[in-house]
């Protein structure tokens, strides 16, 4: 390797390190202001994996702190970050950016793919950053979610996602009994099959047991065309929109209809973090305007899905 190029990993290493180190000293700071007004947090995605995976801060790059609390905390959360100076972000879920603009961040009530957010909490590990206690989810729950989430809500996989789940299998004793179960439970089957399997393809490193997959792998008409559709759509190169219409399209039996219904005619608290202030002045009109604003990006959407499809059919 020519000399050049080490010092470019190193320069690339050292800027990435400095930019964590910076997030989650800041994130330590929020995360004790919280502690210190009684609110419970779990740490999800990078700000996890960093300490628990990697061990050092430069491999991995993290853009922002995502975490999931208790729906009624979010009052006294918006209090204690808008009194430290944090600006409220327009988001779908409430997001907050620190006044330095060096920690973002993105709170949510709900893992989507559970109906009762119950079992997250009890089985929710206790690590330690910084000095800083926290709740971090356990590997069972922490590959589901990470696996579902690139697949389904991200629509993609980032260069990261690879590395993060052969450090997972690797590093953490994963019951795959339960992920299977789960997976099964949570209708994510074949988004969980798609995700691994493309994993095991890309890094030899990546330890899933043959066993594993067989049981995942499609069984019905149903699952096969999911999985084709999968497989043809979600990979390195993203499709703007598409985790609109993956979250809409493994929504369980029954359960699609409303998933519409919220899509359209979302909660006043889902208007207000997505429009400001305007959702609370003019809703009716923003409501409109929302129902317009789906329907054309679905057609948009359905010319890059047939677009793509048209591209890897050729």
């Amino acid at each position: 390797m020519r000399l050049s190029t080490l010092d470019d990993l190193a320069e690339a290493y050292s800027r990435v390190s400095l930019v964590n180190k910076c997030v989650l000293d800041r994130f330590v700071q929020v995360g004790r202001l919280f502690h210190d007004g009684g609110i419970d947090f779990i740490v999800l995605k990078g700000a996890d994996l960093l300490s628990r995976l990697y061990g050092v801060r430069g491999l991995r790059p993290i853009t922002d702190v995502d975490l999931l609390v208790h729906e009624q905390d979010l009052r006294t959360i918006d209090g204690l970050l808008r009194a430290s100076g944090f600006h409220r972000l327009i988001d779908g879920n409430p997001a907050y950016v620190s006044p330095e603009g060096g920690l973002i961040l993105d709170i949510t009530t709900a893992v989507w793919y559970a109906d009762n957010q119950t079992g997250f909490w009890e089985r929710a590990v206790r690590r330690t950053l910084h000095g800083l206690p926290m709740l971090c989810l356990d590997a069972q729950d922490l590959l589901l979610y990470l696996t579902a989430y690139s697949v389904v809500h991200r629509g993609f996989f980032l260069p990261s996602f690879c590395t993060d789940l052969a450090l997972l299998t690797q590093k953490e004793r994963v019951n795959w009994e339960t992920v299977v179960a789960e997976a099964i439970r949570h209708h994510l089957k074949i988004p969980l099959y798609h995700g691994l399997s493309f994993a095991c393809r890309k890094n030899p490193h990546v330890l899933v047991p043959e066993r594993v997959l067989r049981r995942l792998a499609p069984s019905s008409a149903r699952e096969h065309l999911l999985a084709w559709f999968l497989h043809r759509l979600v990979g390195t190169q993203p499709i703007e929109g598409l985790g609109h219409l993956l979250l809409f399209l493994t929504r369980p039996p029954g359960r699609k209809a409303a998933w519409l219904r919220r899509a359209f005619w979302p909660s006043p608290a889902f208007l207000a973090s997505r429009y400001g202030d305007p959702a609370a002045s003019r809703p009716t009109m923003i409501r409109i305007f929302r129902a317009f604003h789906l329907i054309r990006q679905a057609g948009v959407l359905t010319g890059r899905i047939l677009a793509r499809l048209m591209t890897r059919l050729s």
